[in-house]
């Protein structure tokens, strides 16, 4: 009956009948061409030849690998952040060294604009590392002239402990709104503890204030701290006497000074006088060794609305040397040592922020909290990071930091200890922080509403799991907190 139909309509409608058959043809045409396209981006998506030689490819946040073969606009400018850090830490780290045979950075069909004369031409570039390129056989056959590393491929590779910290340790200038702002600082911090852990002592090299507008300058920071007390000293600096690089840690402060030698380790000279008493000088000089693979690169850690970056060249190392304060010298000799640099505008903000040695283990967390915030409360703005001899170990979110205070015998309230939660998926840290020194610095009216500055130094106990081992150890570090109001 349905033949009978379709016979009748030819002969009495052929034209229209040819051109729905055309149609009909043609719809499933385009179909039938779209799916053997879609199989081949499937295909070719995971054929390592295609996709730069590798059997893993680690993407940008946000970009699969079918938007980057199909050229969508979304595969347009992007970048991996950190991915020179990435590269060294993890990548090519001890810790993935038998599993990972080679790894190759890549830039494939980025678009650029070159401006001719008085025409801009659109063209597509790549770029690859000669050397990484051919480990991972994906190197172009050359039919003339050489392809090899340049220096800069080597030093993005494997820096000099001196070039690495150079780069990551360098003075800024603040730009924009910051440029004017009384409240922009930038300050490199150490902490160095006496190898018989009877004394520590905190060091800040500062300069601050609206820098475009004249109004600024800099300030040696020094605290001496035993189990019996503390003391402070001050230097402040005028503008004419400090000399800052924007090219590494390089810094002088009138008589006070930061250099970073060619072998990779910090030179430190401070004076400061006693902020209760003039004639109470405090002179050191320190060299500071870094431990290798311990650092933490440049990030930014504000959750928004204001600039605030962070960089820990030294997680942990060694420092010898001389300090003399109280009209009392002492030598030093292979002492403990931190190092880390902030830089941002400060108006009404608070932090969270510890730092611990655990046998061959560094740990660090931190974060920061804006206006109205009564610390760094936000999960998106703290993290916790750990890293070992054999490279990064691990980042993450932290869920919560519960204090319990205590009552001081002067009537400050101090945490007597403190818990701290992190966790991401399957990977989780517990740390228990027992406080055995803690220093608040009240601002404000004082009492319950003061701001409050509290640094603490104590014992860790730190439990969990971390790729996918159990995790047990123990340690010491110092902490910090700066709270608007204490809770009830």
């Amino acid at each position: 009956m349905i033949l009978r139909l379709v016979w009748q309509s030819l002969a009495q409608r052929p034209g229209r009948s040819l051109l729905l058959l055309i149609g009909y043809a043609l719809g499933v045409g385009v179909t039938v061409a779209l799916l053997s396209i879609g199989d081949a981006l499937v295909d070719q998506s995971r054929d390592r030849d295609l996709v730069g030689g590798g059997d893993l490819v680690i993407l940008p946040a946000g970009i699969d690998l079918e938007t980057l073969k199909t050229g969508g606009v979304s595969s347009l400018y992007f970048t991996i952040d950190q991915a020179d850090y990435f590269y060294r830490e993890v990548l090519t780290s001890p810790r993935f060294s038998e599993v990972v045979v080679a790894a190759a950075p890549w830039i494939d069909d980025e678009l650029l604009y070159l401006r001719v004369g008085d025409s801009t031409i659109a063209v597509s570039g790549a770029g690859q590392i000669p050397s990484r390129a051919a480990a991972l056989g994906v190197a172009p056959d050359m039919v003339t002239g050489r392809w090899e590393d340049e220096e800069r491929d080597r030093r993005w590779m494997e820096p000099s402990d001196s070039m690495l910290l150079a780069a990551i340790d360098a003075w800024h200038l603040p730009e924009g709104e910051a440029a004017h702002d009384t409240t922009w600082a930038e300050w490199l911090y150490f902490n160095v503890v006496a190898p018989d852990r009877s004394e520590w002592i905190y060091l800040t090299y500062l300069i601050g204030g609206a820098i475009e507008d004249g109004r600024w300058g800099g300030r040696i920071l020094a605290t001496v701290a035993t189990e019996k007390g503390t003391r402070e000293y001050t230097a402040d600096v005028a503008p004419d006497v400090i000399e800052m690089s924007l090219n590494s840690p390089d810094l002088r402060l009138g008589a006070s000074r930061v250099v970073l030698d060619d072998a990779g380790r910090y030179r430190l000279y401070a004076r400061a006088t006693a902020s209760d008493s003039p004639n109470d000088v405090l002179e050191l000089e320190f060299e500071v060794t870094p431990d290798r693979r311990r650092y933490l690169p440049p990030v930014d850690v504000s959750p928004g609305d204001f600039p605030s970056g962070y960089v820990v060249p030294v997680l942990s190392g060694r420092a010898s040397g001389r300090i003399c304060s109280a009209a009392i010298c002492r030598e030093w000799v292979d002492a403990p040592a931190y190092h880390d640099h902030n830089w941002g505008t400060w108006a009404e903000v608070t932090w969270d922020w510890g730092q611990a040695s655990l046998g061959d283990m560094g740990l660090l967390y931190g974060g920061v909290g804006g206006p109205g915030s009564e610390t760094a409360s936000a999960p998106d703005a703290r993290f916790l990071f750990a890293v070992d001899d054999r490279g990064l170990r691990t980042v993450l979110p932290i869920d919560e930091i519960t204090y319990r205070w205590i009552e001081a015998s002067d009537g400050e309230r101090l945490p007597e200890s403190f818990i701290l939660r992190a966790r991401r998926d399957e990977e989780r840290l517990e740390l228990v922080v027992d406080v055995v020194h803690a220093r608040a610095t009240v601002r404000g009216s004082g009492g319950a509403t003061g701001d409050r500055f509290i640094q603490m130094r104590g014992t860790i106990q730190v439990e969990g799991r971390l790729l996918g081992d159990t995790l047990s150890v123990s340690g010491e570090g110092f902490f910090e907190t700066w709270w608007r109001a204490l809770p009830d």
